[in-house]
Parts: C-alpha cells; sequence; structure tokens
C-alpha cells in the first residue's frame, strides 16, 4: 500500500473548516469517500474537494467504497457507536474528540482494533503539537525543575455564540457534550501527555447560563436549553504534590494571556495565546547561571502551523510502517474519557475520586 484511502463520516462545521481542506493535500491518502447524512452538505464536499464517492448511510459506504480508514467527523454523542461499526467491518479508525464518551466504550474500541488488527487513532492531537512537544523536552531535561503545578484554561462562549456557524450548535447543549468533552480534552491530552496518567481528580461543576441563544446560521435565534453543565473546573492529583488546575466553560468570552502555565521549582513554561508571535515561553531564575527573565522560544514555520488533522497523518504513517508506536492512542484518550466522567461525578458528589486507568 502505498496510500491509504479515506473515507469521512460527517461534513460539518470542523469537516468544513480544517480536516477536509487539509486531507485533500496530504501525502500518502487520498480521500476516496464522504458520508453525510444531509446528502446536499456531501455532494457539496464532493464537489468541492473532488471526492468520488457519496454516501448518507455509514453501513453502505464501509460495505462498498473500499476505504482503509475512516475519520469520524460525526458530533460527540455519535462517536462510540459509528467508531465501532467501522473497526467490526475491519477499517482503521481516527476519531474526532472523544471517541466515546465513557470509560467501557472507550475499552470495547480498543480491544476490537486488536482483534480486527487495525489501528485506532483518537484527537487531540496535542502530543503531535511542536510547542507541547518541546514543553515535553524541556520537562524531561529539568529545565524548570520539579513540575509543581500547572494551569489551564480550555474555554470560550460556546458555540451558539459563534459567528458564521454552518449547522445546528444544539448538540453541544446536550448530554454527552457540553465544554468538558468540546474543550476540556484539548487540555487534558496536553497535561496528561506532560505528566502522565493522573492518580485523582475533583472539581466543581455546574450550569451556569440555562439559556443560549444561536447567533448565526440555520438555527440563528434559536434558544437552547441548556441540559449539561456548561462551567466546569478541575483540579488534578499527580502524585509527589504535582497537580494541574483547569477550567473547561462556555463561560468565557475573551481571555488574554497564556492558553496554559506549567510552574516548576526553578521556572515556569507558557503556552502563549492563539495567534502570539511564538507558541512557547519559558521563564528562568538561576543565580548560580545568572540567568533571570523570559525567553521567547521560536519554534519554526511548522509550529505555527500545527492543527487538528496532523493526527490524521500521524495515523496514516502509523498503517504505512506498522512498525510505529501511535501517540495518538485509544489508551490515551481512555485515561482523559476516565478524568472527564470522575470530574462530574466527582463535582456533584463533593469528592475526590481516584483515577484507575492508564497509558
Amino acid at each position: 500500500m502505498d496510500k491509504v484511502k479515506i473515507g469521512v463520516l460527517g461534513y460539518g462545521v470542523i469537516a468544513q473548516s480544517t480536516y477536509m481542506p487539509a486531507l485533500s493535500k496530504m501525502r500518502n491518502a487520498e480521500v476516496v469517500a464522504i458520508c453525510d447524512l444531509v446528502e446536499s452538505r456531501a455532494r457539496e464536499c464532493a464537489a468541492l474537494y473532488n471526492v468520488p464517492q457519496v454516501y448518507t448511510d455509514q453501513e453502505e459506504m464501509l460495505a462498498k467504497s473500499g476505504i482503509d480508514l475512516m475519520v469520524n467527523l460525526t458530533h460527540i454523542q455519535a462517536h462510540f457507536e459509528t467508531n465501532l461499526m467501522a473497526l467490526q467491518a475491519g477499517k482503521h479508525v481516527y476519531s474526532e474528540k472523544t471517541m466515546t464518551t465513557t470509560v467501557a466504550e472507550a475499552t470495547i474500541l480498543i480491544e476490537e482494533a486488536k482483534k480486527q488488527g487495525v489501528r485506532l487513532g483518537a484527537a487531540a492531537a496535542m502530543m503531535l503539537n511542536p510547542a507541547v512537544i518541546k514543553a515535553k523536552e524541556l520537562i524531561q531535561k529539568g529545565a524548570i525543575g520539579k513540575v509543581a503545578y500547572i494551569v489551564a484554561h480550555h474555554s470560550h462562549g460556546g458555540a451558539a455564540s459563534f459567528e458564521n456557524w454552518t449547522t445546528d450548535p444544539t448538540w453541544f447543549y446536550k448530554p454527552g457534550a457540553g465544554p468538558l468533552y468540546d474543550m476540556g480534552v484539548y487540555a487534558l491530552h496536553t497535561i496528561t501527555g506532560l505528566l502522565g496518567p493522573a492518580k485523582s481528580v475533583c472539581g466543581m461543576s455546574g450550569v451556569a447560563i440555562p439559556q443560549r441563544k444561536v447567533r448565526s446560521g440555520p438555527s440563528e435565534g434559536k434558544i437552547i436549553d441548556v441540559e449539561v453543565d456548561d462551567n466546569t473546573l478541575m483540579i488534578m492529583n499527580f502524585g509527589a504534590s504535582s497537580f494541574a488546575f483547569l477550567d473547561c466553560t462556555y463561560c468565557a468570552f475573551g481571555h488574554r494571556g497564556p492558553r496554559t502555565q506549567i510552574f516548576g521549582s526553578e521556572g515556569t513554561i507558557n503556552f502563549n495565546d492563539y495567534g502570539a508571535p511564538t507558541p512557547l515561553s519559558i521563564y528562568r531564575d538561576d543565580w548560580e547561571l545568572g540567568v533571570k527573565g523570559w525567553t521567547d522560544l521560536d519554534l519554526g514555520r511548522r509550529a505555527t502551523q500545527w492543527s487538528l488533522p496532523i493526527g490524521v497523518e500521524h495515523l496514516i504513517d502509523c498503517i504505512l510502517d506498522p512498525s510505529k508506536e501511535v501517540i495518538v492512542s485509544g489508551e490515551h484518550a481512555r485515561h482523559v474519557i476516565e478524568i472527564m466522567n470522575k470530574c462530574t461525578e466527582a463535582a456533584h458528589g463533593g469528592q475526590t475520586l481516584s483515577l484507575e486507568t492508564v497509558f
């Protein structure tokens, strides 16, 4: 095999804005099929990107298209069922986050992939981000000493508040979705990728804004009743008095400052805000070396161009070379799912809950 044949499931906002432009240019890959429940959307995609096969039924695409890899870009609540169907059909799968909503479902997918002898990849591909890779290298080399705590912000105002939205955002506010699964997942993949599996989690979580009005798109003006927590704050314990704090909400309509800060015994690492000239900065205060202050790290052009579909590109490399380890692993995704599940449970029960999964 010199090229992996891809079938894309779902042509919503993330497919339109991010994935299809990247997949259509990806080396060692060819998008041969698009499937969407709305036929007009699928045909629009086919026309824009010269995709030869159009489907409105996933089972039919899996049976007839001849694809090697399914890229799942449906909404979160549909991920488990659709991922499992593709794995059972013997297809490699790359799933947008989160690949399931429960640990039990994640385990089923992991075991099914092993049974079928296919690769399973799961967003978010934060550990392929050059800035995150560099931060991990700095931490491992002791550049900031022992990590004491991490503070991460991964919130926004919610899809209903976005301009130029092309679909109905109601599902974001229904069970199985919400900011924890939509936004917090990015920071959780980063934090656990840097520090390893968390040992326990606690938090506070609830509905801060019970109704949302859709700002744009086909559902403009629609009032959405919020049925899932839209305001979640969590604390994780990584052992040895290393902690992490994360906000993941739909209640942040503006933000300035670093997205993530890593505080160590000898310095600090900042992941700068989106659009900043440099993605990463480090602060050192070393009396012996006479070093004190901030340094912006230039990671090159690729760091500023990193985007979500790099996870698919990586999985394709792993399909073509079975000796390669899948960094965007189902096991890592399962651990993040457990953190999210237990954070909500802990928050509503006023507890701190231990975590069992590793990766």
